[in-house]
């Protein structure tokens, strides 16, 4: 499967993947009925949404609520709503696969 463009101007896909560096902040995106947080997003700076995949590495950033953090991944874009793949994370606090913000190469 390759890696294909998404058409961020129009808001819909031209196709289904894209891979990109995300930097913005980690928010609650989903509640359980006790209201437990149990779906993240990173809320951008650029005011943009992105749902965080709930697979072995989207949920190492569960501790990071209200963190900043920059995450390379992959984006699909499904029913209106973006969601990434974490492939890299880093944050203030120096968590992740590389210490520190900025530079995910």
């Amino acid at each position: 499967m390759g890696i294909k463009k998404y058409n961020k101007k129009m808001g819909s896909p031209i196709s289904e993947y894209e891979e990109i560096i995300i930097r913005g902040i980690i928010i609650p995106a989903g509640w359980d009925e006790k209201g437990n947080i149990i779906a993240i997003a990173v809320s951008t700076f650029d005011e943009d949404v992105y749902h965080i995949e709930n697979d072995d590495r989207g949920s190492q950033l569960m501790p990071f609520i209200r963190e900043e953090v920059e995450i390379k991944g992959t984006i699909r874009y499904k029913d209106g709503i973006k969601k990434i793949r974490v492939d890299k994370h880093t944050t203030k606090k120096g968590e992740g696969p590389e210490p520190g913000i900025p530079q995910i190469a």
